[in-house]
């Protein structure tokens, strides 16, 4: 029967939907974590011709669906709530954009995630290990590192009030965010679907909030409640199946 596999094509959705739910109330304390969001679509229709006709004289089209299916999960950008650290690494994008970060290999990732340290060379680096790009290098003699809002990294030495340019962190932006291929580790690659990293500078109002960190933008209230919609639909199209398979036994009983 057509509403087996219909039915079925449903209970599929739902669990995806649920494991993307579970994966965003797991990621509710991760800095600077984008939760996803589904998108459903449904499937072909099927025409069954029927005697009937319209006010026009045509035939009353009659069609039957055959399901859905989750075509995408689209990440989402909204701006997490900024928690105070007072860290002096500790830095939080107020707006829009992404850090440019480095692997080992030299290839370029994004990330809201600016929760910075120092390696062993002096290079600032992700909790990850990953370079900031540029790369920065605090001396070993700096004594207070102060970060600009628009990026520029200062410090001042130890037996000295001057401060030093010690560079500029790189933020990008794109045209379409929600097309970024999220990699784990909080780190985002380009797609076609998002275009190009768009270089921004201080005209394009960077906000860049040292001392602070932008928390996860999942809401859990929200989150539970979709857990349960989604639960509900998984059991009533759960329902539909053994209604089904009942019909079919009910046939079947009648041949005998």
């Amino acid at each position: 029967m057509k509403s087996l596999y219909t039915a079925a094509t449903g209970m599929a959705a739902q669990q995806v939907r649920i494991e993307n739910i579970a994966n965003n109330l797991a990621n509710v304390s991760t800095v600077g974590f984008k939760k996803g969001r589904e998108s459903f679509e449904d499937l072909v229709y099927q025409q069954i011709p029927v005697a009937a006709v319209d006010e026009n004289g045509r035939p009353a089209p009659l069609e039957v669906g055959s399901g859905t299916r989750m075509v995408a999960i689209n990440r989402d950008f909204q701006a997490g709530s900024i928690q105070h650290t007072g860290q002096p690494f500790d830095l939080a994008i107020a707006g829009e954009g992404f850090f440019v970060v480095e692997d080992i290999d030299g290839v370029e990732h994004y990330t809201r995630d600016g929760q910075l340290t120092i390696n062993n060379e002096g290079e600032l680096v992700t909790h990850s290990g990953h370079r900031v790009s540029p790369g920065v290098q605090i001396p070993d003699d700096i004594d207070i590192v102060s970060v600009t809002q628009d990026g520029t990294i200062v410090g001042t030495y130890n037996d000295t009030v001057e401060e030093v340019n010690l560079g500029t962190l790189r933020m990008v932006r794109f045209v379409n965010p929600s097309g970024l291929h999220a990699q784990g580790g909080k780190l985002f690659s380009m797609t076609a679907a998002s275009g190009e990293p768009l270089e921004m500078d201080p005209d394009d109002g960077i906000n860049i909030q040292q001392g602070f960190l932008e928390s996860s933008n999942v809401d859990v209230a929200e989150e539970l409640v979709n857990m349960i919609i989604a639960q509900r639909a998984f059991e009533l199209t759960s329902k539909v199946i053994q209604a089904g398979d009942e019909t079919m036994q009910t046939v079947v009983n009648l041949k005998r």
